[in-house]
């Protein structure tokens, strides 16, 4: 079990705080390029925090965290589009504004953005990682999936933050690589937002 979600199950404040500086940023971009209000991409990114620590009892073992959380923002700018109404309005009363509201709508309506929590995205994912060297596959890890800072990584290998990020990006091209084959069109709308560097 990864450390932070049994911290996390157990009700661990310090450890739900470390979970929030990290992943915020992502969370936020995110929620941002969707529903293109500052305000409400925060309170968005602030629901979504506190639905993780309403359902952390719930957690199971292996629950990526970024994934766990990606999917939950996605759904709540979902449900924040859909209380615009802009999906019944006829197009000649819609703004520029509710214009890019609708659109994003549909892109996440689109069923293949679920892809993100599907074992079979999963799967591909560990098997591009897999084709890794250990040490890279351990320092993506410990970046995108355990939320910790270059700095911080750099600090426990004892390596130098250009090292990490050399890594990173190793780990990252061998993903665009192997994933864009499969789900071009995912992969484009989450890439960005889900592996990109903080």
């Amino acid at each position: 079990m990864d450390i932070q979600v049994n911290l996390l199950k157990n009700g661990n404040e310090k450890a739900f705080k470390k979970i929030v500086e990290s992943y915020w940023p992502r969370l936020y971009r995110f929620a941002l390029t969707y529903v293109m209000d500052e305000e409400v991409a925060k309170e968005i990114v602030q629901d979504t925090f506190l639905t993780l620590w309403e359902q952390r009892k719930s957690l199971e073992e292996d629950t990526c965290l970024i994934t766990y959380l990606m999917v939950i923002n996605k759904n709540k700018c979902l449900n924040y589009l859909k209380l615009t109404k802009v999906e019944t309005m006829p197009l000649s009363e819609l703004s520029e504004v509710a214009v890019y509201h609708r659109s994003n709508l549909y892109v996440l309506e689109d069923e293949s953005l679920e892809i993100l929590i599907t074992k079979e995205l999963s799967a591909a994912i560990d098997a591009s990682l897999a084709k890794l060297s250990p040490r890279t596959r351990e320092i993506f890890i410990m970046s995108r999936y355990k939320g910790l800072k270059n700095k911080e990584i750099a600090s426990l290998q004892n390596i130098t933050v250009k090292t990490v990020e050399f890594h990173i990006n190793k780990a990252l091209r061998q993903l665009q690589c192997d994933l864009s084959k499969e789900y071009l069109t995912t992969f484009l709308i989450c890439f960005y937002f889900f592996f990109t560097q903080k």
